[in-house]
């Protein structure tokens, strides 16, 4: 039975493992996510850009985001103990980049600008626990040519997580073995080798 078994989901219920392993693996301890909008995000038009006619638009779109942990502070219960949770300080920087375009559709200046917020999360992590941050999409808004500036708003996902190396004990099929890819003509030697892995070891062998 524990030959059919393949990654995916068990139709019909998983067979009994042919072993318990003990493998090392980043543990989730907690995971969320965070969707920030900064309005009316403003920068100065650049004077390299000489004088910006009438009639002329600017669009926006985000280069960059970096986000980084500033600290982290435990939350404790009424009697002093650590309850395992933390309050957790995120620098977010987004850099966006500009385009202003005449009425005519003449590209007229290209140029960057950034900004920065801070975003304090409740999260799971006790000591020995690292926190980890990414922003995987973002978005700008349709951006305003205002007295010399471009101004928007600027909406980015944050997902945020909190992990740490430990050593779990999972139910074993055996080691993963490739299905054969389809080529022609077959190879000339074993592909792939057997034995593919190294025997594991069992008590038995030191008894």
């Amino acid at each position: 039975m524990a030959d059919s078994v393949v990654p995916g989901p068990c139709s019909h219920g998983c067979p009994a493992p042919t072993e318990i392993d003990c493998i090392q693996v980043n543990k989730v301890y907690d995971f969320c996510f965070e969707a920030d909008t900064n309005s009316n995000v403003c920068t100065p038009i650049p004077s390299h850009c000489c004088e910006i006619p009438l009639g002329a638009t600017a669009t926006g779109a985000v280069q960059s985001v970096s986000c980084s942990v500033v600290g982290s502070t435990p939350i404790l219960n009424p009697q002093g103990t650590p309850t395992g949770f933390a309050d957790v300080t995120l620098m977010v920087t987004v850099v966006v980049d500009y385009t202003i375009t005449s009425s005519t559709g003449t590209v007229l200046c290209t140029f960057s600008g950034s900004f920065s917020f801070m975003k304090t999360i409740v999260l799971c992590a006790p000591t020995g626990t690292s926190i980890d941050c990414n922003v995987p999409s973002s978005s700008v808004s349709p951006v305003a040519i205002l007295n010399g500036q471009v101004c928007s708003t600027v909406t980015v996902c944050l997902l945020v997580s909190s992990v740490a190396m430990v050593n779990l004990l999972v139910p074993s099929y055996g080691f993963c073995t490739p299905a054969p890819c389809l080529v022609s003509p077959q190879p000339p030697f074993s592909c792939p080798p057997s034995p593919l892995y190294p025997e594991a070891c069992t008590t038995a062998q030191v008894l």
